[in-house]
């Protein structure tokens, strides 16, 4: 029998009282988002971000579909508890989280043995990467806006699928016919997929890690798109592949980690230091009429527009730079700081 922690009486009038806060927040949200999903083709969106300055969660809705199965889906919930600007006792903290937990599992209507709840401290390094090992793997498919994409809720801090770039990816898709398409930091590959849909002549997908490269190919077999030497997947560390590659393509996405210190690169990226040296590179491998997305979710990058440069061979062109952001901010995120996004182009 497991034992309860131990926890004030009243730590727990005012866990009670912010359940409530929560309850009445999440049935609100709750009766619009899953009507706006459904009319939309979203599968996962986010029920609750810190709406409420006293309970730092963010509370994320996945309807998860079994690999193979298109119709019938099971509800599952993430929940993330942001790091406190204070210290809590471990056992009330832990306490509390259950609690909000719970209400959570009864607004969207499940069992409690489908919520997932992580920690989200500030991250370093390689943070993402690694694989948290839990006892049992909670994955399956999720739909997005007529796309199929693989999650995993319980194994990483990251699930697989970014939804605050739904909106860019489907302008990415909107773009793409006939371009050749390059996606940096690839992640999973999720805007490949939107491209490779939108009719993209080719997708080139980098990024540093074999595990996210072989999720990415795992979404496009998902999608049906199977063609390996139209759909490139590249393993490199980005900085190095934009100075030794020669090609160039029509539309770049660039959605880079905001630090990384990997084993497998020499170079540590700060991107806050070095945001203009990587749009520059990218600059250098735009055909003429070319564009690039760059977004990056760092509140303390400085954006000058005075530090872009286009390559020699393209001084004749203009360059055009425009701060997309309130359109690529989804319905269901009311942080409207979730991400930056400039367009970028030559």
């Amino acid at each position: 029998m497991n034992q309860q922690p131990m926890v004030s009486s009243s730590s727990l009038e005012k866990t009670a009282y912010q359940a409530q806060l929560l309850r009445n927040r999440l049935a609100k949200r709750f009766q619009h988002l899953r009507k706006w999903a459904r009319r939309n083709g979203v599968g996962c969106y986010r029920l609750y971000d810190k709406d409420i300055p006293e309970i730092p969660l963010a509370i994320d809705v996945f309807n998860l579909q079994n690999d193979n199965s298109q119709g019938d889906f099971e509800t599952y919930l993430r929940v993330y508890l942001y790091q406190r600007p204070y210290e809590r006792d471990e056992k009330e903290e832990m306490s509390w989280l259950e609690a909000m937990t719970q209400v959570a599992t009864q607004v969207v209507g499940i069992p409690e043995n489908r919520a997932v709840s992580k920690t989200r401290m500030r991250q370093r390094g390689t943070d993402q990467y690694e694989k948290q090992e839990t006892r049992d793997s909670i994955t399956g498919i999720v739909q997005e806006q007529n796309h199929r994409f693989f999650v995993n809720l319980s194994n990483y801090l990251d699930t697989g699928l970014f939804m605050d770039h739904r909106p860019l990816r489907k302008i990415v898709e909107n773009e793409a016919n006939g371009k050749a398409v390059l996606n940096l930091f690839c992640y999973t590959a999720s805007f490949s997929v939107y491209a490779a849909a939108g009719g993209a002549q080719k997708v080139d997908s980098v990024d540093l890690s074999n595990t996210y490269l072989a999720w990415g190919e795992r979404n496009f077999t998902l999608n049906g798109f199977a063609d390996r030497e139209r759909y490139r997947f590249i393993r490199s560390d980005v900085a190095e592949f934009l100075r030794e590659t020669r090609d160039k393509w029509d539309l770049v996405v660039l959605d880079p980690p905001t630090f990384s210190n990997s084993k497998k690169t020499r170079d540590t990226l700060d991107i806050n230091r070095d945001w203009h040296k990587l749009v520059n590179a990218c600059l250098g491998h735009l055909n003429p009429g070319g564009t690039l997305y760059f977004s990056t979710n760092s509140r303390q990058l400085h954006f000058d527009e005075n530090l872009l440069r286009l390559p020699n061979n393209q001084v004749s062109c203009e360059l055009g730079v425009k701060d997309i952001t309130p359109s690529t901010i989804p319905e269901d995120f009311r942080n409207q700081k979730i991400h930056r996004c400039w367009k970028i182009t030559i």
